[in-house]
């Protein structure tokens, strides 16, 4: 899946066939017995309750990524990231002299993951559009969260927003959208469109 595949959507967007579901839905498990269907429309509405992070994104008109869609690129990404250091690490063990492994043991394998960091603990560039929609949030909802998720040793990175911080350094909060990413290490989009890489003043 290509980084442009990745879809936008509204924010709590519901469409004009809900109502008309949710009385199948309802039917269904009552008549039938069968409830995957009210199941899964309970799901939807939970996904669709005013929040003040939703109100937020929306007076902002902002649009959000498919999480589906973001969770299936990082999987492609990491398969192929971890694919790729695995045969250099392969290559190396077998290019290694017998003697040395014997007296030094096998070097080990460890594969890269995506990482959620802080956006003031973020230490690589952040392109000017991404900032000023990070800045936007922020000012208009103080208590949000705002974070970069980004692959180990190879960026591609994806600006989250969760609704508060959340418990744990390495867990996204509850309520969290994806809504952006950006590819290194050139970036797209900048707020002025004319900049060359060179003006980058870092």
């Amino acid at each position: 899946m290509l980084m442009t595949e990745i879809r936008k959507e509204v924010v709590g967007e519901v469409t004009d066939m809900q109502p008309a579901l949710s009385v199948l839905a309802e039917s269904a498990k009552a008549i039938l017995g069968y409830d995957v269907l009210a199941k899964r429309m309970e799901k939807i509405l939970v996904t669709t309750e005013t929040t003040l992070l939703r109100m937020t994104l929306q007076s902002l008109e902002l649009s959000v990524l498919n999480e589906r869609d973001v969770l299936r690129y990082q999987k492609e990404q990491l398969i192929a990231r971890t694919t790729e250091l695995a045969q250099a690490w392969m290559d190396e063990v077998a290019k290694a002299e017998f003697d040395s492994c014997v007296q030094n043991g096998f070097s080990t394998f460890t594969g890269p993951n995506w990482r959620l960091t802080t956006i003031h603990e973020y230490r690589l560039p952040v392109p000017e559009f991404i900032l000023a929609k990070a800045v936007q949030i922020k000012e208009k909802m103080p208590e949000c969260a705002i974070y970069i998720e980004h692959l180990d040793d190879h960026p591609d990175p994806f600006l989250v927003v969760g609704a508060s911080k959340s418990a744990y350094s390495w867990q996204k909060p509850e309520e969290h959208y994806y809504l952006d990413v950006w590819a290194e290490p050139k970036f797209e989009g900048r707020l002025n469109s004319g900049e060359s890489d060179d003006d980058i003043p870092f």
